[in-house]
């Protein structure tokens, strides 16, 4: 599966998609993703922020977007992003892929956007940066695009869903995922997302 936002600026409104493309069901398989992922695209579709859901022949057609968010690099120029969410069958968990890029169309390098990341999360992250963020072939789109690696996933999204469970309380998994891993590359959703859940309970 994957998700496309372009974050909005006063003039413009966000395109978000989500894209999937998935395989036997296993711990988080494919029924699981699609639920969670229906239940996010719902409130979505009622706060009107624009996610969209696609599937894979979908997304190699996905139509370009000029909306513009003001990002933070040495320049402070303006800077557009573009996030997918897509399901690995591998680590059996979402994984956020994005691409960045200056309005002129010249895409940032690895360097801006480890520079990019808020000073919270650096430090920890630069611990192991390659097994955070790097470049890779999107693997529905076949361009180049970032990824935050899905291999800390489960380590991080278990103790928080036990918990979830032990307390009785009903919680999104890629509302949940997407908001622990959005705000390191700049993507961060409407605390609604989290009442939403919370509601359907």
């Amino acid at each position: 599966m994957a998700v496309t936002e372009e974050l909005p600026t006063p003039s413009s409104r966000p395109s978000h998609e989500i894209l999937f493309s998935m395989e036997e069901d296993e711990f988080f398989g494919e029924k699981t993703f699609q639920h969670y992922c229906a239940e996010f695209i719902k409130h979505s579709q009622q706060i009107g922020d624009g996610w969209e859901w696609r599937t894979s022949k979908e997304a190699v057609e996905l139509p370009s977007d000029d909306s513009e968010v003001p990002g933070t690099t040495a320049a402070s120029e303006v800077i557009k992003y573009e996030y997918h969410v897509l399901y690995s069958c591998s680590y059996q968990v979402p994984v956020l892929y994005f691409r960045a890029s200056f309005l002129d169309g010249r895409p940032l390098a690895l360097k801006d956007i480890w520079e990019g990341v808020h000073e919270c999360y650096k430090t920890r992250l630069l611990q192991g940066p390659w097994d955070t963020i790097t470049q890779q072939e999107h693997p529905i789109l076949g361009q180049p695009f970032f990824v935050l690696h899905p291999c800390k996933t489960n380590e991080f999204m278990t103790p928080m869903l036990k918990n979830s469970q032990k307390i009785n309380r009903n919680v999104n998994y890629i509302t949940s995922w997407l908001s622990i891993v959005g705000p390191v590359v700049g993507l961060n959703l409407p605390l609604s997302y989290a009442r939403a859940a919370f509601q359907d309970e």
